[in-house]
């Protein structure tokens, strides 16, 4: 989601400062591409919500490790938010290592488990973070912009 100015230009050139101001406003995240996954529909949809509400583009939810590797693989994201446990036999943990195995991208986990067992089976595919449940859209808005801020360093 863009923000988006209503006014019309009144001179030569006002259409590339308006479009520039624009770009300035939704952020240095703007138009970044983020796979979601996540298995409980709401929590899903709030972090969509929360996203494109910075001007993040949400390419798709994935509720399993399987779709998970699938729609990375389809939509090519910038990133990947990743919760641990989703549905199905593998964890988001075997997710993110074939993510990042056969496509190179790295994940931004969000999840409830965060003790040191699971955070230290997570290093293996190079986290990019750690966004622990329950979070506000701030705080998550926040962990990916420097998530993202860290890709393009």
């Amino acid at each position: 989601m863009t923000l988006q100015s209503f006014a019309p230009p009144s001179g030569p050139g006002d259409a590339d400062k308006a479009a520039a101001s624009e770009e300035v406003v939704a952020g240095p995240t703007s138009r970044a591409r983020i796979l979601v996954v996540e298995d409980e529909w709401l929590v899903a949809c709030d972090i969509e919500a929360a996203l494109e509400a910075d001007g993040l583009d949400v390419v798709g939810i994935a509720s399993s490790a399987d779709e998970a590797v699938r729609m990375a693989e389809v939509h090519g994201p910038d990133l990947v938010l990743m919760d641990i446990r989703i549905r199905g036999r593998r964890d988001g943990i075997d997710a993110a290592l074939e993510i990042s195995r056969r496509l190179g991208l790295r994940c931004l986990f969000v999840s409830a488990n965060h003790d040191p067992g699971t955070r230290e089976r997570a290093q293996a595919a190079r986290p990019l973070g750690w966004v622990p449940k329950p979070f506000s859209a701030s705080q998550l808005v926040s962990a990916v912009g420097d998530a993202l801020q860290s890709l393009r360093s």
